[in-house]
């Protein structure tokens, strides 16, 4: 297999997106500093405070405070905080295994021309990690067997293919390649699903969609989680969703997907 790149820890940033004082706050940032292989790290907040302060002078992390708050506000503000070829955006509540970055590097050196990376991960439920993987990521893990083909995950085809019947690539786990991203990296107007509206637009882009086949995040599921939230406060990700399946399919087949695949909001 032939190397492309020597992109080291040096190369990324984890931006560890924070709002308010969340309990898990300490052993998410223990996970990534914790990591075989060492990423810049810093905090993002649009709600700073003493509690978050002190995690962060405990472990010497800089805090980067976004004036103008918002779900979307937040994410694109901590988009914009790194110097170094690649980011991600590391969820407050979200565990890293030690060698989440190192297998992650690894991959995207092996990778020509790569525009984000991702990897499996399992759920937790009630601060428990599951002893399997649920069926909606097995399900999720069915779908991404287009970028299981290097060759193939380079092309637009290969990367449409993947994200076409849904959304299986999981945020939490995503690096992305900074000079690859869109001015808007998310969008207002998709709250809902702005990672699947992002890798929707980035699929037509030059370069590959790198998989790391391995369990490399414990994916928290909660009351708390946006997604849930939205689904109780809202209509939103339904109507995302259904224009998102619209830039793939004619209205009466992104209608039938939409009809299976919204039955998945019942694990939230």
């Amino acid at each position: 297999m032939k190397r492309y790149n020597n992109f080291t820890g040096d190369d990324i940033t984890l931006v560890v997106c924070t709002y308010k004082e969340c309990k898990y706050l300490e052993e998410s940032i223990k996970s990534i500093v914790n990591q075989t292989i060492k990423p810049k790290i810093l905090i993002s907040t649009s709600t700073p405070n003493d509690y978050v302060g002190a995690i962060a002078d405990k472990y010497g992390i800089e805090i980067r405070i976004n004036p103008d708050g918002g779900q979307i506000k937040d994410y694109n503000f901590a988009m914009k905080q790194a110097d170094t070829k690649f980011i991600m955006l590391a969820h407050q509540d979200e565990i890293l295994k030690d060698s989440f970055v190192e297998k992650s590097l690894d991959a995207l050196n092996y990778t020509k021309d790569p525009i984000i990376s991702f990897t499996d991960y399992i759920e937790m439920h009630n601060d428990i990690v599951d002893e399997k993987q649920s069926s909606m990521v097995r399900i999720k893990k069915m779908m991404l067997w287009p970028v299981k083909f290097k060759w193939f995950a380079g092309t637009r085809l290969g990367k449409r293919l993947t994200i076409c019947f849904g959304d299986p690539i999981t945020h939490p786990s995503v690096i992305c390649k900074v000079d690859k991203m869109p001015e808007e990296v998310f969008r207002e107007k998709y709250k809902a699903s702005m990672d699947w509206d992002l890798w929707e637009r980035l699929s037509k882009e030059k370069g590959s969609f790198v998989y790391v086949d391995e369990i490399l995040l414990q994916h928290r599921m909660n009351d708390d989680n946006q997604t849930a939230v939205l689904l109780r406060t809202t209509n939103d990700r339904y109507n995302n969703e259904y224009d998102i399946y619209r830039r793939f399919w004619i209205k009466p087949i992104a209608k039938i997907l939409m009809h299976f695949y919204s039955k998945a909001y019942n694990n939230y």
